[in-house]
């Protein structure tokens, strides 16, 4: 699963120079591994030798009274068909989804006590591990792709399963590592990894528990031009089971590690102004109680009891985080109650008092929440600077939020309205006038609440499917090029756009008026996800895309720039049919226009 966990990673900078043509040794003949730096075996392995004479035969058969196939007669299977699929999803999602994506991924389909065993008989226990492992990888090689060859199951749902995928690993050398400076070489090697998987019975997700892995590193470190002879290797070597065993853990097992999952669960009966019989997880719980204070405007204009009254629900530290204006000090990214009051609370309450709230889709689990809301209200006071109208306002709204684990508070949320769309109202259009429809969205085209869905008649299971239609979508839209209808998207699907690109009510309407735009105005494009969740038939993704401006895109040309373009969409799948039925979205365009040279509040002035 995790393959980059290579020996390198002990590796002294300082000890590190980069092969040349290999010496002659006065024209004899050197072996390999000895002109690459390895040591006869029991010279590299400090206080263990190994016998310089193995024993002359190696009886497994003792192997034989260890339960080596699923011991569990006739148990449902219902993970089988499905588990090799997993496999390659949550392996994509982990290195293709960005550094928060990433860790979302961990936090959720890894054990809390995921133990990881590689090279030199080395191993490590715990997701913070894990993350630390995986990010020093992508430092070093950015560039990363892993390109599964094969995946295959074998267990059931009593006993787990067990997994066995190949991989190729492609990439470049272009970071900074724990063992030297960028070599700037390109790489290709093989390896394969074998991994055990159970249910965490809490969550009720399928979770790895522990892998084992193996690479073919010397060809990695052949590849990046490293001289073994100059390299300190670790001291340590693989040594066989004990007893007789077979690699623990392994079937049936029930680990421990899920109380931090269960209390998080439990703890959902304490969040103030919330009916435990509702069932939210507690990312819906938390944010439905806060949220509550907030559409309510309890306290609104006293910032002593409006802050007593959030601390249950935030960590000190609380991260707000809105959209960028060029003014100090009005919207943007803050910290803390007291910024978060001055900067947004506080001007948007002036402007559009009374507002009434309208939430569509409210989604979650115990580590996220995610909403997307219309707000109408009469617009009194200006705001961000965009003069007041005194006539009704609509204002499209879409809130994320992370939830941190430890104290069960909300630690992170995304907040993001369709400026635009209020610089339009204004009287002042900024982007160039679209074909489609603009400034209208609608709740979703199905019987499953307002705001969708009831969390306690949606099941985790439609939860796993949407995930992965909408990953693929994301894949397919956004990344891969290969924008496809068909299989992906619902023949009556809807995409509710922000203003200056406006509402597709067919597949070829959102590729022609969104996609191919885009596509052709950014190049070397990435998506980094800060947060995916959904729950039931519902899904929410924020994060950034990422690309270098190239063409003509909403009517300013190609300037050469890098840009981050900051989203938020929503999605109601047809977890039956495996489409996409509808989807939601906002975009930081004032910022990616800033980025590219261009003040859009500028345009209100002119």
């Amino acid at each position: 699963m995790f393959p980059l966990i290579f020996f390198l990673s002990t590796l002294h900078p300082e000890s590190l120079s980069f092969a040349e043509a290999a010496p002659s040794h006065g024209g004899r003949s050197v072996p390999f591994f000895r002109l690459r730096g390895w040591r006869p075996y029991q010279e590299t392995v400090g206080q263990k030798p190994v016998p310089s004479k193995p024993d002359p035969f190696a009886n497994n058969t003792c192997l034989w009274g260890n339960p080596l196939q699923p011991p569990t007669k006739g148990a449902p299977q219902t993970f089988l068909e499905e588990c090799p699929k997993w496999v390659i999803r949550t392996t994509d999602e982990v290195w293709n989804l960005g550094a928060e994506g990433r860790n979302q991924s961990m936090e959720r389909y890894f054990h809390p006590n995921f133990t990881s065993h590689y090279s030199f008989g080395r191993s490590y226990t715990g997701i913070e591990a894990l993350k630390e492992t995986v990010a020093s990888t992508i430092k070093a090689f950015p560039d990363l792709r892993i390109y599964v060859s094969d995946c295959f199951c074998i267990g059931n749902d009593v006993d787990g399963y067990k997994t066995v995928m190949p991989d190729v690993l492609i990439g470049t050398n272009l970071g900074e590592s724990s063992y030297g400076p960028p070599t700037n070489r390109s790489f290709a090697y093989g390896g394969i990894a074998v991994t055990y998987v159970n249910k965490n019975p809490e969550t009720g997700e399928w979770q790895y528990v522990a892998e084992w892995i193996q690479h073919d590193e010397l060809s990695l470190v052949a590849q990046l031009g490293i001289d073994l002879s100059k390299v300190s290797l670790p001291q340590s070597h693989a040594e066989r089971n004990p007893g007789c065993d077979i690699n623990r853990p392994s079937w049936g097992w029930e680990g421990r590690g899920h109380e931090e999952t269960k209390s998080a669960e439990t703890s959902t009966a304490q969040v103030p102004g919330v009916d435990p019989d509702d069932k939210l997880p507690l990312g819906k719980a938390l944010v439905k109680a806060m949220d509550s204070l907030i559409s309510n405007h309890v306290n609104c204009w006293d910032f002593d009891a409006w802050s007593t009254a959030m601390k249950p629900f935030w960590v000190p530290d609380l991260i707000y985080d809105t959209n960028w204006t060029p003014y100090p000090g009005v919207l943007g990214n803050s910290s803390g109650l007291r910024a978060w009051f001055d900067r947004e609370h506080i001007p948007y309450n002036l402007a559009f008092r009374n507002c009434t709230f309208s939430q569509m889709i409210f989604a979650g689990d115990n580590l996220t929440a995610t909403t997307t809301t219309y707000g109408i209200a009469y617009w009194q006071a200006d705001f961000a600077r965009i003069p007041h109208t005194g006539k009704p306002a609509r204002i499209r709204i879409f809130d994320f939020y992370k939830i941190d684990p430890e104290s069960k508070k909300i630690a992170y949320n995304w907040m993001l309205l369709d400026l635009p769309h209020l610089m339009l109202q204004a009287g002042h259009r900024v982007l160039p006038k679209p074909r489609l429809r603009e400034g209208w969205v609608a709740p979703p085209r199905a019987m499953d609440g307002i705001p969708a869905p009831i969390s306690s008649l949606v099941t985790r299971e439609a939860a796993e499917l949407a995930k992965k239609v909408v990953y693929g979508g994301l894949m397919s839209d956004w990344i891969s090029g290969e924008f496809k209808c068909e299989g992906l998207w619902r023949d009556d699907m809807i995409w509710y756009g922000p203003v200056g690109i406006g509402m597709a009510t067919s597949c070829s309407e959102y590729h022609e008026h969104f996609l191919k735009p885009l596509r052709g105005a950014f190049a070397g494009t990435t998506l980094e996800v800060d947060v995916f969740t959904c729950e039931g038939p519902y899904c929410g993704v924020h994060g950034k895309f990422v690309g270098e401006h190239v063409g003509d895109w909403l009517g300013l040309k190609a300037t050469g720039k890098q840009v981050n373009l900051r989203f938020g969409m929503h999605y109601h799948v047809d977890v039956v049919r495996m489409e996409i039925v509808e989807s939601w979205a906002i975009f930081d365009i004032p910022d990616a226009f800033n980025q590219m040279g261009v003040n859009l509040f500028d345009r209100i002035i002119e």
